[in-house]
């Protein structure tokens, strides 16, 4: 498959689980990286302790979220595995609202800066 044919699919992928496709993304502290954001204009989350979980050689390791280090087509092929791997097993994002007792603690920073919200790969029940 193509660079621009992986490129495409990824896109509808993203719209079609409510997340964005983020080709020219950074994370952590100015880390390059690819892809998918969520409206709180997060990385999704994933269980870092599922081993049965597919995580590509270049995920960002800092936190376990869906974002491949670098820019370019590499980044971009491994993403696509990656996304290819939670739809062939039936992962979708599940977006949740963190309990108001549970971000009070952040002060008003957290509802500013709209992390009043989680979101994360989840699996659908077969």
């Amino acid at each position: 498959m193509d660079r621009k044919t992986r490129i495409a699919w990824m896109a509808v992928w993203a719209a079609q689980n409510h997340v964005r496709l983020e080709l020219e993304g950074e994370c952590g502290i100015g880390r390059e990286c690819v892809g998918i954001i969520a409206r709180n204009e997060s990385y999704p989350n994933y269980d870092k302790y599922d081993k049965n979980i597919f995580v590509p050689e270049d995920a960002y390791h800092k936190h376990p979220c869906v974002a491949v280090l670098g820019h370019g087509e590499e980044a971009e092929r491994q993403l696509f595995e990656w996304l290819r791997w939670f739809d062939d097993n039936g992962y979708t994002v599940e977006v949740s609202h963190v309990p108001r007792e549970k971000w009070e603690h952040l002060g008003r920073f957290a509802y500013m800066l709209n992390k009043t919200e989680v979101a994360k790969m989840v699996q659908k029940e077969k």
